[in-house]
């Protein structure tokens, strides 16, 4: 679906919730901070008609908020998805994956965050890190699998609105500019700073 405000919505996902998504741990609880988005999104988009506004102010503004529900709509079909595509940490397909990454106390359910283990376990440094994830989306471009070691096949793709800080990810091949999950180059960052914490927390055990 295209949004008459795209790049407009498009930059407040990215100013205002994109990182913290990207944090998330599970598609779970991806999901209820979208829901919790369209239900605060939908009250605004009623007060809105209930203001008294110039029709030309009114229209505009609630332009904005019903693409940025449309927005947040696509989210979270696309993470409904994923959750039915990958299983999640209660389910018995959670014995699979590996003693050493389900120990962390925090749970790694993002495909940046086991690419992040062994990028750590080989040495390499954060920003080099950054440049491969990128270096397998430009590899990938929504089109060919790629296998993140300990999760599994994906697809990947650099956003082309914001080519150097942002990939996007998806459990099947991109089909639309709508398709696909973001990880900004800050959450990856915080991520990669976050797996250094566990790792320490770990030892002292």
């Amino acid at each position: 679906m295209m949004y008459n405000n795209f790049d407009l919505v498009s930059n407040i996902w990215k100013r205002q919730y994109a990182t913290d998504f990207a944090l998330l741990n599970t598609h779970q609880e991806e999901i209820e901070f979208l829901q919790d988005l369209l239900k605060k999104n939908d009250k605004n988009i009623t007060e809105l008609k209930e203001e008294k506004l110039s029709i030309t102010e009114n229209q505009t503004k609630l332009s904005i908020l019903e693409d940025l529900q449309e927005l947040f709509l696509s989210k979270l079909k696309t993470a409904r998805l994923q959750k039915r595509v990958w299983p999640t940490y209660e389910s018995p397909e959670a014995q699979k994956i590996p003693t050493e990454l389900s120990s962390e106390t925090t749970p790694k359910r993002k495909p940046h965050t086991f690419f992040i283990a062994h990028q750590k376990n080989m040495g390499i440094p954060r920003g080099k890190a950054w440049i491969n994830f990128k270096s397998l989306a430009n590899e990938s471009k929504g089109e060919k699998q790629i296998e993140i070691i300990d999760f599994g096949k994906i697809y990947l793709k650099r956003d082309r609105s914001d080519l150097e800080n942002q990939v996007l990810w998806s459990p099947i091949k991109f089909e639309s500019t709508n398709d696909g999950t973001e990880i900004t180059k800050t959450a990856f960052d915080k991520a990669y700073d976050r797996h250094n914490t566990d790792i320490k927390d770990i030892t002292k055990t």
